[in-house]
């Protein structure tokens, strides 16, 4: 029998490609209660069906069905709302909120999404609107504030939901929204609430609805039960070691949580009956839809279908965002994405022309992008669905230094994303290391085809969102304030795109290289080359590395590379550095889908030793000569031989080495 802290246990549950652990336990029937939990995250309004989401009114249907006949919970871990589809989105999300009054929604975390208009409009439009309540125990300093907890009575049973969102929620939404807000370490606040909650009888119960990735040895309180993690987009099987069980269901209705639970009233002692999460399939295997929730879709669908329908461009080809493999788009931030370079230019033209200044750098972060873009015809709702917050596109003032140092925290150090990608307009490339360490990866920069300048200035266009600091990147905060321009981010993206003639940028704007620095002239070197590829719709197949008038060409390996990292498509090339060359020369990097990137390198003769090399350090080079010393001491050469000499022989040695 696996046992959770000190009053809970886990019964075996035999349920088809579903997670099963525990041993059952004999109960005394007459205190036995039983009841029922189910879970979504991270549904981001995904309200209508298709082909990969069920859709509400479906989604209704299999909470139900998990129910049977015990009492339930359904409830959320938060982003519900923010980031959602256009029939949604262009109606502020209300479709979303009367969508899961609809299918009975209990409590909800907050997820950092719920804040992207800000902590009053959440407060109070979408307060207003929602019938459940929405808790975040670790947001701190609101007016109102948000309910730390809510208390469902099941069988008799007092079940206390505890909502926290992820600690990083102030670099993931526009900061003005939040102002004087902060949010504590949500573990540490579940674990002292859920051990008051306990200890004072409030709650039989305890369950965490964690708006943030579960990983690695969390130190949870022997009081918190279950804890249905989110933000991450993951689905987590349920698992349970020492602690409490840990679920996670997916993101836009893909997956739900069902929990069977008994507790008993005699012995406090809580057991998992049986613990799932239904997929796609198993969602859409429930036969009674909920008509009401089809109405509510059907209703919103029909108010945003006029305004959809409009042709706002014509594209040549599809954009994509990057994906890990076996997945679907939009999985990887941290790999280059065709639309997020595409968005990048796109902003970088919409400063350029509706501002008095031209800029020079466009970004976009790579996790602000919600679908792709199909040749062909363009949409409104097809435009508005890849960029549905609304935001405002701006730019600051920033020193090259500077700009280097925000490409260097696209990486992170112990976070769910382990990178949080840029796009960049298409006159910017670079090249990074990627086994260097954080914080200095970045090895060149070229803007129009010139290297970055560090002491000159840039004006770089993106979001408001992304200047203000946010996704970690600080560095775009050290220049002037940005600009208050009007412009809407999506409207920006369709100026774009109605007014310029699209010309897709087919090559990679960045890849990892290693090694970098020096080059010994008249040596080989291997080179470790990745992130030769998109994720999707590459047609890359071989690489090509010059060096002076030597060149070398590979065939380059298709594989995504490791989840949330941009390495896809790699190769190892071995290339003969010249023998004649010396100083600083450029190292060019082509594939034959149209990447052409170069990097600065210093080549040194043989004679000079190179940074990092095998060259005979200080400390062997000094053994050496005191064996040469005691050898020529040992035959009585010293009496006799000139000093001169004796150093000459000394330095024709060290040539040697």
């Amino acid at each position: 029998m696996s046992v959770l802290g000190l009053r809970r246990s886990v019964a075996a549950a035999t349920v088809a490609a579903v997670s099963v652990f525990g041993v059952s336990l004999a109960h005394a029937q007459e205190d036995l209660a039983q009841f029922n939990i189910t879970n979504i995250t991270d549904f981001h309004g995904y309200i209508s069906p298709s082909g990969a989401h069920p859709g509400a009114a479906m989604l209704k249907c299999a909470v139900d069905a998990a129910a049977g006949d015990r009492p339930q919970s359904f409830v959320s871990s938060g982003d519900n709302i923010g980031g959602t589809p256009f029939a949604s989105s262009i109606l502020g999300d209300e479709p979303t909120l009367e969508a899961l009054n609809q299918m009975g929604l209990d409590f909800s975390a907050v997820g950092n999404h719920e804040f992207d208009k800000g902590y009053a409009d959440l407060t109070g439009r979408v307060a207003e609107k929602a019938d459940f309540e929405y808790l975040g125990a670790n947001v701190e300093g609101g007016t109102p504030a948000l309910a730390p907890y809510g208390i469902s009575e099941l069988d008799g049973v007092k079940v206390a939901f505890i909502g926290t969102v992820s600690p990083e929620t102030p670099m993931l939404v526009n900061t003005e929204g939040i102002e004087g807000i902060t949010f504590a370490d949500p573990v540490a606040t579940t674990n002292e609430l859920a051990d008051q909650l306990v200890e004072e009888g409030t709650a039989d119960v305890v369950v965490a609805l964690f708006h943030e990735g579960v990983a690695g040895d969390v130190e949870w309180s022997e009081n918190v039960d279950v804890v249905f993690a989110g933000h991450t987009h993951l689905v987590r099987e349920p698992s349970s070691d020492t602690g409490p069980l840990i679920m996670q269901s997916g993101f836009y209705g893909h997956a739900l949580s069902d929990v069977d639970l008994s507790f008993n009233h005699s012995t406090g002692e809580l057991t998992v009956d049986e613990a799932k999460v239904l997929d796609v399939a198993g969602i859409n295997a429930c036969d009674n839809p909920d008509p009401v929730i089809a109405e509510i879709v059907a209703a919103a669908e029909l108010a945003a279908g006029e305004a959809g329908k409009e042709v706002v461009a014509t594209i040549p080809t599809d954009f994509y965002r990057g994906k890990d493999e076996g997945t679907e788009s939009g999985t990887n931030y941290g790999a280059e994405a065709q639309l997020a370079n595409l968005v990048a230019e796109a902003v970088r033209w919409s400063i350029s022309n509706n501002t008095s200044v031209t800029a020079d750098i466009g970004l976009m972060n790579v996790g602000g992008l919600r679908g792709d873009l199909a040749a062909g015809e363009v949409t409104y709702a097809e435009a508005f669905e890849i960029q549905p917050f609304a935001g405002e596109d701006s730019y600051v003032t920033l020193k090259g230094a500077d700009f280097k140092d925000a490409l260097e925290q696209q990486w992170k150090d112990n976070a769910d994303r382990p990178v949080a990608g840029l796009g960049v307009s298409d006159n910017v490339s670079y090249t990074y290391d990627i086994n260097r360490e954080i914080g200095d990866r970045i090895t060149s920069v070229t803007i129009d085809g010139a290297p970055l300048d560090p002491a000159k200035d840039y004006v770089v266009a993106a979001s408001l969102y992304l200047l203000s600091g946010n996704e970690g990147m600080t560095a775009l905060t050290r220049g002037t304030a940005p600009a208050q321009t009007g412009l809407i981010d999506v409207q920006s993206t369709i100026g774009y795109l109605a007014n310029t003639e699209i010309t897709p940028r087919t090559g990679q704007a960045h890849i990892s290289i290693t090694p970098s620095g020096e080059y010994r002239a008249g040596e080989a070197i291997t080179l470790e080359l990745a992130g030769l590829r998109f994720t999707q719709g590459d047609t890359a197949t071989t690489v090509t590395v010059s060096l002076g008038d030597e060149m070398a060409t590979a065939a380059i390996d298709p594989t995504l590379g490791a989840p949330g990292f941009g390495e896809a498509g790699t190769a190892t090339v071995t290339l003969n550095v010249p023998a004649g060359l010396s100083g600083e020369q450029e190292l060019v990097v082509t594939t034959d889908a149209g990447t052409d990137i170069s990097m600065p390198v210093t080549v040194t003769s043989v004679e000079q030793p190179v940074a990092g090399s095998s060259v005979v350090g200080a400390s062997a080079l000094s053994g050496v000569l005191g064996v040469i010393a005691g050898i020529v001491g040992a035959l009585g050469l010293v009496s006799w031989l000139d000093p001169a000499i004796l150093r000459q022989l000394q330095d024709r040695i060290i040539g040697l080495i």
